[in-house]
């Protein structure tokens, strides 16, 4: 079976949401891999890029009319994904660091995996022991 099939195999068959959780772990560590670069590191603004397209792409779908998350999430989304807009612009001129863009990643992330803030497990140990 070629990679391509495979891909498309897994794909299919897996969760969205763990599609979903695959892609926010993907882009929150690599933010986190270059969370100390300094601005103008190429690494860190990839990191930057991708994570605003997912964030872009996640915004377009939660305006989507059939959408079936319930409104007020996704409308609480949606406002999030322009803080991350704004945010990332600040990062991009050396205004901040990644570190709130990680966490609002990761805070994400916990929610696709169904689990409360308050009795979470340190997201680090998930990503790291996945």
């Amino acid at each position: 079976m070629s990679i391509a099939a495979y891909h498309q195999t897994i794909a299919e068959c897996d969760d969205p949401r763990t599609i979903e959780y695959r892609v926010f772990l993907r882009i929150t560590l690599s933010l986190e891999r270059h969370r100390a670069d300094d601005w103008r590191s190429s690494d860190l603004k990839d990191a930057l890029w991708r994570n605003m397209e997912l964030w872009n792409t996640l915004r377009a779908d939660l305006l989507e009319d059939d959408n079936a998350l319930p409104e007020q999430l996704r409308a609480g989304l949606v406002s999030l994904s322009f803080t991350v807009d704004r945010y990332t612009q600040r990062v991009l001129r050396g205004e901040a660091g990644p570190d709130l863009l990680i966490d609002i990643n990761r805070a994400v992330m916990q929610g696709l995996q169904g689990v409360q803030h308050a009795s979470a497990p340190p997201v680090k140990e998930l990503a790291h022991g996945a």
